[in-house]
């Protein structure tokens, strides 16, 4: 049983009890979660991982026995395999197999990586080794849009973000590139109307977000970073009613909006604080703890937001980068202890008045709904 089924099970008995669902409505109810398949099974679970090893295996036996072989038999057998993993899928989509379709799919996906490499070796092609993995990606999204696959979307998207890490690595700048393939895959997640690519698509954008301060502007810059996070998360707060009219992802960007902020914030202090070991100590010294002092006011912020909005995933988020802040700045003025001390409780007593209000807010919520 399903996480989801499980709860809307505890919770029925909980409204029956209160005589809020009937008998027969709680029948119905029960009859209709079990009528519902979960859209991950076992089956499918291990027909994938099994795709996979077999990709890496043939991956293997190819690249162990390459020399041995005639270019000719090479390519007949990557082409071979190739086409093998593809009808495969099509006669296991007509048998309604649906798992060890999209698990053929992805074997075909390996096969066409490896091909890629293995080619290129066989003709001693010189170029950009991440332009492979690139060829690579354009395949799967390929796949992914002619067979309608998920799975294969998620190679793609996985793809995309190895090409875009191991191009920017080589240039040591910002791969500005990524955008347009990225948005490309994007577009092919709301196509399919897969609600997790969609969360793929935002973690891919964060990774090649994230770093971005590093390489524009001096190579400084992540305030930019930091103000398209929040600008994001305020917008989805703003505008949350119009996006979710379109598509349900209000709570999402706002939840994504606070980490690319927080990373950004938590960069410019500990990670990338250039100047705190310099001459102008007490500058640097101001300058954490006024970047501080804005880290944790946005994170109450948003962490009330995400109360009032029922946004949990936001709430957790908040919750752990208030966390992570707060060790931080132990660490860091750690050889201060008078001025960590009256900073915590600077922190301590601002957060109880944030607690206070929020509780009076609370309360006349309550008697405004009793009234």
């Amino acid at each position: 049983m399903s996480w989801y089924s499980h709860r809307v099970e505890r919770d029925l008995a909980r409204w029956q009890a209160a005589g809020w669902v009937s008998d027969t409505g709680a029948t119905a109810i029960k009859s209709d979660l079990a009528a519902r398949k979960s859209a991950i099974s076992a089956a499918g679970i291990f027909a994938i991982l099994g795709a996979i090893l077999f990709g890496f295996a043939i991956m293997s036996f190819v690249a162990a026995h390459w020399t041995a072989m005639s270019k000719l038999s090479r390519l007949v057998l990557i082409l071979a395999a190739l086409w093998a993993c593809y009808g495969a899928a099509g006669y296991l989509s007509v048998r309604k197999l649906d798992a060890f379709a999209q698990a053929a799919i992805l074997g075909g996906i390996a096969v066409y990586g490896a091909g890629i490499m293995l080619i290129a070796q066989m003709y001693h092609m010189e170029g950009s080794p991440p332009d492979a993995v690139l060829t690579w990606a354009l395949g799967a999204l390929l796949a992914a849009g002619l067979a309608q696959s998920r799975p294969a979307l998620a190679a793609g998207f996985v793809l995309i973000v190895v090409w875009t890490v191991w191009e920017r690595m080589l240039i040591d700048a910002a791969h500005w590139g990524f955008l347009p393939v990225w948005v490309a895959a994007v577009a092919l997640a709301v196509w399919l109307g897969w609600r997790p690519g969609l969360h793929l698509a935002a973690l891919s954008l964060l990774i090649w977000l994230t770093p971005l301060g590093f390489f524009v502007l001096g190579r400084h810059a992540h305030w930019l970073v930091a103000l398209i996070g929040a600008g994001t998360a305020l917008a989805a707060a703003v505008a949350g009613p119009a996006i979710d009219r379109h598509l349900p992802a209000a709570h999402a960007l706002f939840a994504y909006g606070i980490a690319a902020a927080f990373w950004a914030l938590f960069t410019a202090q500990f990670i990338d604080d250039y100047s705190f070991f310099d001459h102008q100590r007490a500058r640097s010294v101001g300058r954490l703890l006024l970047l501080a002092v804005l880290t944790l006011a946005g994170l109450l912020a948003a962490m009330y937001w995400a109360l009032q909005s029922g946004n949990r995933g936001a709430l957790w988020i908040g919750y752990a980068a208030f966390a992570a802040e707060i060790f931080a700045l132990y660490w860091r003025t750690l050889g201060t202890l008078l001025d960590t001390s009256l900073f915590f409780l600077v922190a301590a007593i601002l957060v109880s008045v944030l607690a206070w209000v929020a509780y009076l807010l609370h309360q006349r919520k309550l008697l405004q709904g009793s009234a």
